[in-house]
């Protein structure tokens, strides 16, 4: 071969390293795939919406919405907890570009609400990615062990996973089923003398209704078998409570299979979410007097902290 051919070659070769190590070094190479056009992608079995980039600003006012409630609301003698829920993708790490910096969403959440007498409890080491549906955003019920028990350290409870009763449903597949997700998986809902005894009084039907809505399951969102789902305030009266205790947990989506788990501890559970009531009304459904309060929103709302009214 020519020699000018040969080292006209290796030099190219050489050149094209060198663009490459630039552009990696320049963060232009990124590690992970980007997300379809309705915002998923797929990683180890599992469907994700992706969270997108961490919008600090909005963890700050996430922060600011839940100092300004505890003023607005609370009494001196209730205790006020919040805990952040991680998304699925929190356990992906590099699956997926841009990457969600969530170090810094929950670091600008804890900064804005350090000092406010709302206590943290971390969940992030509590839960791994086996947690959570494959076809679903959710967590699920049957695995929330870790979460109990941190919940508990930090609020005084006692709950004991083995005295349920799980049932399994077959063929269930998540919300994501309308963005392509057809593997079903099972879906475990858990039964205690106190989850069969305990009523819900939700503000959306005459009505009420049971812990588990198993008409629910034939719907297009089977994981509303929890609590019946999406609603303003919902209201469980739990008669088998071990204690005269009361809860209010100001809520998303994942309250709803968290909260069935507690009946055993409180006499009275109130779930309230904001998304769909704006704050100004909740005084006149649920009076403050020494209940426990538990913020517990998910990482889509820390991130998009606007949709709190």
């Amino acid at each position: 071969m020519n020699r000018k051919i040969v080292f006209a070659a290796a030099g190219l070769c050489l050149a094209a390293a060198v663009v490459a190590a630039i552009a990696v070094a320049a963060g232009a190479f990124e590690r992970g795939k980007r997300p379809d056009e309705n915002g998923m992608y797929t990683a180890q079995g599992h469907w994700v919406e992706a969270l997108g980039e961490a919008d600090t600003e909005s963890a700050a006012r996430f922060a600011e919405k839940l100092i300004k409630l505890k003023a607005d609301l609370l009494t001196e003698d209730n205790r006020a907890f919040y805990a952040i829920v991680p998304d699925k993708g929190y356990y992906l790490p590099g699956e997926v570009t841009p990457a969600t910096d969530y170090a810094a969403l929950f670091a600008a959440a804890d900064e804005g609400l350090a000092g406010s007498g709302i206590e943290k409890i971390d969940l992030t080491g509590a839960l791994m990615l086996e947690d959570y549906y494959f076809t679903d955003s959710h967590w699920r019920q049957e695995r929330l062990g870790g979460v109990v028990d941190a919940l508990g350290e930090a609020m005084g409870l006692s709950v004991d996973m083995d005295s349920f009763d799980p049932v399994t449903v077959e063929g269930f597949i998540g919300a994501y089923g309308k963005y392509g997700a057809d593997t079903a998986e099972t879906l475990t809902y858990l039964v205690s003398d106190a989850t069969v005894a305990a009523v819900c009084d939700n503000y959306q039907y005459p009505d009420s209704t049971a812990v588990y809505d198993l008409a629910r399951l034939d719907t297009d969102v089977p994981y509303d078998v929890f609590l019946s789902g999406a609603s303003p305030l919902i209201t469980v009266e739990s008669p088998l409570a071990a204690t005269d205790k009361e809860l209010v947990v100001f809520r998303d989506s994942y309250a709803s299979s968290l909260v069935p788990l507690l009946l055993g501890q409180y006499r009275k559970v109130t779930l309230v979410d904001i998304r769909y009531m704006v704050s100004g009304l909740v005084p006149q459904y649920v009076e403050f007097t020494n209940q426990d309060v538990l913020f517990l929103y998910s990482t889509y709302v820390v991130n998009q902290s606007a949709m709190l009214r």
